[in-house]
């Protein structure tokens, strides 16, 4: 049951993060201004996230990881409300930069909750509670799409406002409170750096998080201009631009069936190797602009990879610092959001200067060199000393 939760809170955190991505013309013809402005509301969501995660982090440690995990769903679902009420896209911002605040205490949160009751086994559960965000991230794109025809893109953020809702009450009944702690001692702004010196002396830290920031810009970034390509390409629109994104996600849920094997064959290391390759295909591919079926079944590849690289980089955090594990993970996805952050205007040059099959042509071989790096990385250094996986 307890984890039946935790599935939940992930597929809420997703519904809220990303259900945005495929509605950038709608939002952009509704408000009168252009994609271009509209397209930078995935850094106005995923900056505040990234800012959010160093101090959210240590704050779980100290306090408790379940009482931030639920606070952080109530103003998730707040923040959507007020999203869908928005009159202006300033306003529209801000809100989305409430959504991103409140995401900083939900995945990495819940990974690390997961990480202290999973010893044995520990990736292929990280992996099963990042496929119930997947299938969030599938939720939010394809139905956000296909609904915003019907109900307009603010209808459909009504829809993820009572997602969200039903989580924070599931999590509020169902949730464990956390234990209590026997000379917690105050919190301050010292206790946090002294957290977080104690990560970055592990060298691990480094590795773990420069991957997470590059796959972040590279995959992530790209999703705001999916819709506006199809556009330009008169291959199709909003509702074809929300099922390309899910051909991602149903990528990333595929790894998450196949993980067991994969980890009966490959290290992880090895893993990270060939997530870069495949998904510099999945790339590769979807530069030849084909038919936008196709595209969402390249998507599906560069999803694949994706995940291949971003779970055993998740596993691996897990190991950085055990008695800070939701300290790691805060700084995990912080890296990971500022990837997302910078992602948009790198995609925004690339494009500009090489167009958008050059551009896409570039990132997949930049791909491949981060997966291939991340593990030489790896490689080189030390095992964990707890050696759990």
């Amino acid at each position: 049951m307890i984890f039946a939760v935790f599935l939940l809170c992930g597929f809420a955190a997703a519904i809220a993060i990303r259900t945005l991505d495929p509605l950038t013309v709608e939002i952009a013809s509704d408000l009168m201004i252009p994609v271009s402005t509209v397209v930078l509301l995935g850094s106005a969501t995923a900056l505040p996230c990234a800012l959010a995660q160093p101090i959210l982090g240590p704050i779980g440690d100290h306090f408790g990881k379940s009482r931030v995990l639920r606070a952080s769903l109530w103003v998730s679902a707040g923040s959507l409300a007020a999203s869908a009420l928005a009159q202006s896209f300033e306003m529209l911002a801000a809100s989305r930069a409430l959504t991103g605040m409140a995401g900083a205490g939900l995945m990495p949160v819940a990974m690390a909750m997961i990480g202290d009751r999973y010893k044995q086994g520990r990736q292929v559960a990280i992996a099963r509670f990042v496929a119930s965000a997947i299938i969030g991230q599938i939720a939010g794109a394809v139905f956000a799409g296909l609904l915003a025809v019907h109900v307009g893109w603010r209808g459909v953020l009504w829809i993820c406002f009572a997602v969200v809702l039903s989580a924070a009450i599931t999590a509020g009944l169902f949730l464990p409170r956390d234990p209590p702690r026997e000379a917690r001692g105050s919190f301050s702004l010292r206790t946090g750096a002294d957290i977080y010196a104690r990560i970055f002396r592990n060298r691990r830290s480094w590795a773990c998080y420069s991957t997470v920031f590059a796959t972040g810009a590279f995959t992530f970034g790209f999703l705001p201009f999916v819709a506006p390509i199809l556009e330009a390409q008169e291959n199709g629109g909003t509702k074809e631009a929300g099922i390309v994104i899910g051909g991602m996600a149903a990528g990333a849920l595929a790894f998450s069936m196949m993980l067991p094997l994969f980890l009966r064959v490959f290290t992880r290391p090895a893993l990270m190797a060939m997530g870069g390759f495949v998904g510099c295909a999945g790339f590769a591919a979807y530069a030849l602009e084909l038919h936008w079926m196709a595209q969402a079944a390249f998507f599906s590849v560069i999803g694949l990879g994706f995940f291949m690289i971003h779970n055993s980089v998740q596993a691996e955090v897990a190991e950085i610092d055990p008695e800070a594990r939701s300290t790691c993970y805060a700084m995990h996805a912080g890296f990971f959001y500022l990837g997302q952050t910078a992602g948009p205007v790198m995609w925004t040059a690339a494009i500009a200067l090489l167009g958008a099959r050059g551009a896409v042509s570039l990132v997949g071989l930049a791909m491949a060199a981060t997966g291939l790096a991340a593990s030489i990385a790896f490689r080189r250094l030390p095992k964990p000393v707890s050696g759990a996986l």
